[in-house]
């Protein structure tokens, strides 16, 4: 974290070496070889020594404020056993409390600081808490150069991602990336957040002074900003597993099983049809003929007097065949 007095150190560490070359061209130019050589050697020494203050005194600088940074705290939050990491750069400062489910970031108070790229001594912050469902994407970056990502599967995501893919390529035209060296190392947390949806958590950062990959030091960044990387992947991947089984039903109806069926069945199913059926057309029937039908006529029994009195008169051969028959039987009284 730099300093007045620190850039003072580090403006007479880089001007020293200057003054020295043009004392060695000046000595040798009146011949005076060795005095040249020393005064180079001197400035060469002021140097060091210059830039060496200045950078112990920026990293003073560094530990009171991250000793400030310290004293804000979320509520609930135990920081000796939750995970935390503070950026390279004392700008944010990112926190996991696991048994709530909540993600802490701290940032620079825009009220009181503004926009600003560099951290200052007592510099204030604010705290955003977040639940794990409103991280919806995790970059890693290189030089402003996306090497991995996850995210999640919503239109907000897509939208961030979108905008902030055009402004790393404003950025990205700006530097040159080297193949194999970085001066920026940097994970990237997109949240549900329309005020600060980017927060980048750096673990390496220093736009002069670049690092090879194959070096201990990026390693040593590397495993850390890793690790992170890994975690927050974890619980994106979660919250996309949940809303999927969210929106699927929760019991899946298996189709029916078709079962054929026989001809003992079929019989059944045919005779109890046809019984509906002709239950129905019969009820129907006897509906009909009750509305249309006639009151029948009476019957009319007749005696058997009356009906030998309408039996038809004997004609004259009848009477000649029934005299002759009474007088067989000895009637012989005349009618």
């Amino acid at each position: 974290m730099p300093s007045t007095l620190s850039r003072i150190f580090f403006g007479l560490g880089c001007f020293t070496p200057m003054l020295g070359l043009g004392l060695l061209f000046h000595l040798f130019s009146n011949r005076s070889f060795m005095a040249g050589i020393v005064s180079l050697v001197i400035c060469l020494f002021v140097m060091l020594v210059g830039v060496g203050i200045g950078s112990l005194l920026e990293q003073k600088q560094k530990e009171k404020q991250l000793a400030f940074l310290h004293t804000f705290q979320p509520d609930q939050f135990d920081f000796q056993k939750q995970k935390s990491y503070t950026s390279y750069d004392l700008l944010t400062k990112i926190a996991l409390d696991e048994q709530r489910k909540k993600l802490h970031i701290w940032m620079p108070d825009p009220k009181k600081v503004g926009i600003t790229n560099k951290a200052y001594i007592r510099m204030p912050y604010i705290i955003n808490t977040y639940n794990y469902s409103d991280i919806l994407a995790v970059n890693l970056k290189e030089d402003y150069e996306r090497t991995d990502s996850v995210h999640r599967d919503t239109d907000f995501t897509h939208f961030i991602l979108n905008q902030l893919k055009e402004d790393d390529i404003v950025k990205s035209k700006t530097t040159k990336p080297q193949v194999d060296k970085v001066s920026s190392m940097d994970l990237e947390l997109i949240v549900d957040d329309k005020a600060s949806p980017s927060h980048l958590i750096r673990f390496y950062y220093a736009p002069y002074i670049y690092i090879r990959k194959d070096s201990p030091e990026y390693e040593a960044y590397n495993k850390e900003r890793q690790e992170w990387f890994t975690k927050l992947k974890g619980i994106v991947e979660q919250q996309n597993d949940t809303a999927v089984s969210i929106e699927r039903p929760i019991e899946t109806m298996e189709p029916p099983v078709l079962i054929e069926p026989s001809d003992e069945d079929l019989t059944e199913k045919t005779q109890i049809l046809v019984e509906v059926e002709t239950s129905q057309y019969s009820l129907q029937l006897h509906e009909e003929i009750e509305d249309t039908s006639e009151p029948a006529p009476e019957v009319v029994q007749v005696e058997p007097q009356q009906e030998v009195a309408a039996e038809k008169p004997l004609s004259y051969f009848e009477q000649l065949i029934e005299k002759n028959r009474r007088q067989l039987r000895g009637d012989s009284t005349d009618e």
